[in-house]
């Protein structure tokens, strides 16, 4: 690994407690890490001050871009604007909650939905991963921001990562939430997967899939919220082969920017040594591993999340001036 990437403190002044140990997932290595951490000093909401979403608290924009209409929630205001993208066939309202908690930070936040979910349309074929990006920096003209925060939960953290590649010098950070693209997970699951995104299977088989796949164990009641929040299987295999039909190198390594990579140590869609391989490899990368959750952490360990994203944001923002 590059000599930019040696363990240095992280926040505030402060070194991570983990900085320079091994994740505990069995992929070893004796390259440093740079770990980050979110402390007290920086991020003071409890659990139980994580607001909740409602439709009167979010302003919605409909937002022309390439001939088509991106459907945008913009939350909170402050001098830095984050943009993030949902999962694989997912709405916007799997983020609102995550976003309304990131907003109280001071940080202004934009969730959006993804072609053909909600009001947002748009041709679905032929799509790469830079033209899903392209619909973020339409979003960001539309907003008036020059530079912005981008972040992905699982392939969201992809469009983001062809986004910054794409202008990495609009990008300030960018925030992957359940990394993947550099290790495969087992062949069970990438079979579950496919019967998970195939349009044809019954909702209830469907839910049962998200329980299995998304949650850590114990967790798997928490599919019911995804369920409340729709179903898009339709949707998610045309975000797949768009994924397919982009070569790796526009987007994998995300640009320039800051980037924090954060993993949940259960997940078995995108394994955990995906960060890590990212972290490793990618010069001026922070890595954080959080226990006890699988591939839908923002359900699992939301304020947790909440603290590691306004912590970076508020720590590479203050870097920069």
């Amino acid at each position: 690994m590059s000599g930019q990437n040696k363990a240095r403190p992280l926040v505030a002044g402060r070194t991570s407690p983990l900085e320079g140990r091994r994740m505990s997932t069995g992929f070893s290595t004796t390259a440093p890490i740079r770990w980050f951490a979110a402390t007290a000093a920086i991020v003071t909401c409890s659990v139980a001050s994580i607001p909740q979403a409602s439709a009167a608290d979010e302003a919605r924009r409909l937002i022309s871009a390439h001939g088509h209409t991106i459907e945008a929630f913009v939350f909170g205001q402050g001098p830095e604007t984050l943009i993030m993208a949902a999962g694989n066939g997912r709405p916007a309202s799997q983020l609102t909650d995550l976003a309304k908690a990131v907003a109280s930070a001071g940080i202004r936040t934009v969730v959006y939905n993804y072609r053909g979910i909600g009001a947002s349309d748009g041709p679905l074929d032929g799509l790469t991963l830079v033209d899903y990006g392209n619909d973020v920096w339409a979003i960001a003209d539309a907003l008036g921001v020059q530079k912005v925060h981008l972040a992905g939960k699982t392939y969201g953290n992809r469009v983001m990562r062809a986004a910054s590649q794409t202008k990495p010098g609009r990008v300030v950070t960018i925030i992957l939430v359940g990394a993947g693209g550099e290790v495969q997970p087992s062949p069970e699951t990438i079979a579950l997967y496919k019967r998970y995104t195939d349009p044809a299977t019954p909702k209830s088989e469907w839910l049962s899939l998200q329980a299995q796949l998304m949650y850590a164990p114990g967790n798997e009641h928490l599919a019911e919220k995804d369920a409340d929040e729709g179903a898009f299987p339709a949707i998610a295999t045309a975000e797949v082969k768009a994924s397919e039909a982009t070569p790796k190198e526009a987007w994998s390594m995300g640009g320039t920017a800051p980037m924090l990579a954060i993993t949940c140590l259960l997940d078995r869609v995108a394994v955990p040594p995906n960060a890590y391989k990212i972290a490793e490899m990618r010069p001026n990368t922070w890595l954080a591993g959080l226990p006890g959750c699988g591939h839908n952490m923002i359900n699992e360990q939301p304020e947790e999340l909440r603290r590691l994203i306004v912590g970076f944001i508020q720590a590479r923002s203050s870097a920069k001036k």
